[in-house]
Parts: structure tokens; C-alpha cells; sequence
């Protein structure tokens, strides 16, 4: 058996439903329970997330008032002293040997990082919004083979690769851990997939699509940017965002999805992708204006 202690860290604002079933599944996990805790960082709640935590055995509450899940992370990472650091989200639900798995894969593979397997749970009706998700957000395995990277819905990290490389970017809103895992990588870090370490996320509605298009949009410039890409490309990027995705290109890639349901849906899938594109395009567009407005005040001023 494992050893290693590990410290489940979930930011959260509100979700309290989902957050009860998130916990839930974390109890009943295959691991040592002596071996691991949970920290739940409450991210400026409105709701009374102390009635859901007060439930559960192991689980600590403490609160961010920086806004954004980053801080939030940050501050579970500096409030606890584990060897191994999970990361999920409140809508995820781990699997029974979520930990068991992942920390096989970080020590089977001589890993320094480990993103696992997300699997969408969908709607009795299974909209379009629902599967253009799923054949689009959240590709763990693609990400770390094609770029080395990954999200922190699904993510174990050795603490010493945190205290090499520092904490998230807190000042992002979205597309952090993007930009962190890939800094790991680009230092020399292994990343690896595990099929085994399990989640299952709730595929997202066309309104969950535009509102998170537009905050993964403001992330994107300052990510861009910091990677010495010009002001002027980033632009005339976000500005072609705007047109309709090539039909026949899509098609390719909705093709290669290999689901059939996406196939049979691609004209609706087609205009889904486009709406989310614009939502990306016009938070884009929203921190570029704001970059250009903070430059034109140092100038003045």
C-alpha cells in the first residue's frame, strides 16, 4: 500500500449541491483515509457552504477573498503540508480509486505530474451544447500527448514541483493551469495521463458554454502575451475568431471526434461552436481593451 500523504484541494464559490456529491464521493475513497484530507477553499460564497462541510469526517473548510479559483488553489496548496497535492472541482465527481489511481500513476511512472481521465455526464435529453462539449473541452489525454499541459479538474502534483516553480498565476481568471502545467514541462517536470485516476464532470449547457467562452477569453491575452506574442497578432486572432469555423474543416475535426451523435448534429454543432467562439472573442477583446486603456493611463499620468 501507499504511503504518500495527500491533500484533495477544491476552490469553490457556492455549488453547494454539487459540492455535497463531490464530498461524498471523496469518503468513500479506495486510499488509506488516514492518508489523506480534504480542503475546501471557499471562494466569496453566498451560500452556507459550512452546513455541507460540517457533514463530512476530514474535510477542512477556510476562505479566499481573492477573486478566482488560482488564489483559491494558492491557498489550499500554503494551508496544507502533504506530499502529494489533488486537485478537482466542486461539479466534478471523483471515482472510488480516484486517489489510489493517481498516485499509482505518479509513482508507476516516475512522474512528477499526472493528469487523469474526465468522463461527461449528460442530461436525460443530451442537448448539442452538451456534446459539442464533450468532444471539445476537457481533453486530458490529447492535451498532455499534443502539449504537455493539463487542467486542474483532474490533476496530482508532487509539492516540490510548487516549490520549484511557485503557486498558480492568482491574477488570471481562467487558463491557469494551463499556463502552469506547461511552465512544469517546459522545466523539465514529466506529465503523464492516467486512464485509471477518474472524474466525471457535467457536460455544459449552451449558456455554461457562452459565459465560460467569455471567461477563458480573459485569460488568453495575458497568457499570449507573457509567450512574446505581439499585441497586434493577438488581435487580429481574436478578430478572426469572429467569423464562422470553416464548414469543411469542421467537419474534419467533428469527424475525427468519432461521435456519431456529432456527426448526426453537426450543422447544430457547427453554430454552437461558432456562438463560442464569439463569447471567447469578446472576453479576448474585453482584455486587450483593458491592457490598452492601463497603457494609455501610465502614458498620461
Amino acid at each position: 500500500m501507499y504511503a504518500h500523504k495527500v491533500t484533495v484541494i477544491i476552490p469553490v464559490y457556492n455549488d453547494s449541491t454539487r459540492l455535497r456529491l463531490c464530498l461524498t464521493a471523496l469518503t468513500n475513497q479506495t486510499y488509506d483515509q488516514a492518508l489523506y484530507n480534504v480542503i475546501v477553499v471557499d471562494n466569496n460564497s453566498t451560500e452556507n457552504l459550512k452546513a455541507v462541510v460540517a457533514d463530512f469526517e476530514n474535510v477542512e473548510l477556510i476562505f479566499e477573498t481573492q477573486p478566482g479559483s488560482y488564489a483559491a488553489r494558492n491557498k489550499g496548496i500554503v494551508s496544507s503540508d502533504s506530499e502529494i497535492l489533488a486537485f478537482t472541482d466542486s461539479d466534478c465527481i471523483p471515482s472510488h480509486a480516484w486517489i489510489e489511481n493517481g498516485v499509482h500513476s505518479l509513482e508507476s511512472d516516475q512522474a512528477d505530474l499526472v493528469g487523469g481521465n474526465i468522463e461527461f455526464l449528460f442530461s436525460s435529453q443530451k442537448s448539442s451544447a452538451e456534446i459539442f462539449d464533450s468532444i471539445t473541452a476537457l481533453q486530458v489525454k490529447k492535451n498532455i500527448e499534443t502539449r504537455q499541459l493539463t487542467v486542474t479538474a483532474n490533476l496530482f502534483v508532487y509539492r516540490y514541483v510548487f516549490d520549484s516553480l511557485g503557486l498558480f498565476d492568482a491574477s488570471l481568471q481562467s487558463g491557469g493551469d494551463f499556463k502552469w502545467t506547461k511552465k512544469a514541462t517546459d522545466s523539465g517536470f514529466k506529465l503523464v495521463y492516467s486512464p485509471g485516476a477518474k472524474i466525471s464532470h457535467p457536460a455544459r449547457t449552451l449558456r455554461s458554454l457562452i459565459k465560460k467562452g467569455y471567461r477563458v477569453g480573459t485569460g488568453q491575452p495575458y497568457i499570449q502575451l507573457a509567450q512574446n506574442s505581439a499585441v497586434s497578432k493577438v488581435m487580429l486572432n481574436t478578430l478572426r475568431n469572429l467569423l464562422p469555423p470553416n464548414p469543411y474543416g469542421y467537419w474534419k475535426f467533428v469527424d475525427s471526434s468519432e461521435s456519431d451523435e456529432a456527426r448526426r448534429r453537426f450543422i447544430s454543432i457547427w453554430a454552437i461552436a461558432w456562438i463560442s467562439n464569439t463569447a471567447l472573442s469578446l472576453g479576448r477583446l474585453n482584455s486587450i481593451l483593458k491592457m490598452i486603456l492601463k497603457i494609455n493611463d501610465k502614458t498620461f499620468n
